[in-house]
């Protein structure tokens, strides 16, 4: 059970009254939306490997390696209210009370912070309704670890050749990231450690399939997702990078091989197709109901229900991210840059008299100081957010829409079977 903390709750009730009041008035009327929610802050998942491979003692959380902390369960508490009033003024028709909850499906990951986010959304969406997530029973599930279940048929050849086109050859890799590489020495090394650091840059399979860096990018990703979990979980500064990430600036610059990764091994087309495309059928599925399209894109009739909320892991959304050609750059965070909460939301729009169906691809997340002060989330503090532009879209007052048919053309084609023949919201 998680409790919010005094200092939570009244930055909460100072708050209550000041979310976000209207949107600019529109012809378009938002009735289904569909999103995929990473989950909030929490700290390093094994603190033992950052210890050994660094040599010095990394601070410890208040809870375990790898679970929801409790200043990320406030913060996704505060996202899911602030999230559910504004669809709501754009039009949805789910509104904060249990009758709601009942027009909304949420599925999470199985994994600890994730479903602790996933309830953290749903309190603060619902208070008092007692919504629960739903998840599989075990330690992964088809939808979010698919590659863990060893169902994603990756071609390591194929990947190799994507990523090393993207990085170039280990001396390129190395002569661009060579001030990033001594930033990263000199914050968190211990003398004669870090060999990791001296080794050529280069691309390894995990037992999974799943791709990932060598050399530097080994750990120094991890090191660099930590410092941004220490710096937005609001440990005392001299904690964070061992006193070096004085402020959000000197965080995403710590944050640079933690982006490598992400750009270069995980943004990669073939291993998205075979580990993401289950998810964007189940987004399709669920953003096609009630059209025409529907009969391409069958799924659990739960995908029917006017909110439907994936909370999975960041990678997950870099799946869809990469299947849809979607590239954003939120102020104060590396380019494509996943933070805790990041939410990639399909809101479904229509206007009146019309039978054309528009899709607004919204990328949102809060900003690294807005993680640290809790900030109450509203009109003056919204999320940072950017919107998918594709050939056919056009700016209105509530974002970027795009034809319906547009979106699931897009994305058709790239389309693979890996896990289709699953139980997915088997719970």
């Amino acid at each position: 059970m998680w409790h919010l903390h005094k200092t939570s709750l009244a930055l909460i009730l100072m708050g209550i009254t000041s979310v976000a009041t209207s949107v600019q008035a529109s012809d378009y009327m938002l009735d289904k939306v569909v999103s995929v929610t990473r989950h909030g802050v929490r700290p390093q998942t094994n603190t033992e490997k950052l210890d050994k491979g660094t040599g010095r003692s990394w601070p410890r959380f208040g809870v375990a390696d790898g679970h929801l902390t409790g200043h990320g369960y406030t913060g996704m508490w505060q996202q899911g209210r602030y999230q559910l009033a504004q669809w709501e003024r754009e039009g949805l028709s789910v509104h904060a009370n249990c009758a709601g909850a009942e027009q909304t499906f949420l599925w999470t990951s199985p994994h600890q912070r994730i479903k602790a986010t996933g309830k953290a959304i749903a309190d603060g969406m619902f208070p008092g309704c007692g919504v629960e997530p739903l998840s599989v029973q075990g330690k992964d599930g088809p939808l979010f670890e698919l590659y863990h279940l060893h169902a994603a048929h990756m071609d390591k050849a194929i990947m190799r050749q994507q990523i090393i086109a993207r990085m170039g050859s280990p001396a390129e890799a190395q002569e661009r990231h060579k001030e990033e590489v001594a930033l990263l020495r000199n914050t968190v090394c211990a003398p004669e450690s870090c060999q990791f650091l001296d080794q050529p840059w280069g691309v390894a399979f995990k037992s999974t399939g799943k791709p990932k860096l060598t050399g530097p990018g080994k750990l120094g990703a991890t090191i660099g997702e930590t410092i941004r979990l220490q710096y937005s979980d609001n440990l005392p500064i001299d904690q964070v990078g061992f006193g070096h990430g004085v402020d959000a600036k000197a965080v995403k610059a710590l944050m640079a091989i933690h982006a490598a990764q992400y750009n270069y091994a995980l943004d990669t087309p073939e291993f998205a197709a075979h580990s993401g495309s289950l998810l964007m059928r189940q987004v399709l599925s669920a953003l096609t109901s009630e059209t025409p399209l529907h009969a391409n894109w069958p799924g659990d009739t739960r995908l029917e229900r006017d909110l439907v909320m994936l909370v999975g892991h960041d990678s997950n959304i870099a799946e869809l991210q990469t299947l849809l050609g979607f590239s954003w750059s939120l102020a104060g965070y590396p380019s494509n840059d996943i933070p805790p909460g990041g939410t990639l939301s399909f809101a479904r729009f229509h206007q009146a008299n019309h039978s054309q169906e528009w899709v607004r691809i919204r990328f949102a997340a809060r900003g690294l100081d807005q993680w640290r002060n809790l900030t109450m989330l509203d009109s003056q503090h919204p999320l940072l957010h950017a919107d998918l532009q594709l050939p056919g879209c056009k700016e209105t007052a509530v974002g970027t829409l795009c034809p319906l048919a547009t979106v699931v053309n897009k994305v058709r084609p790239l389309l693979v079977k890996d896990g289709m023949e699953l139980p997915v919201f088997k719970s």
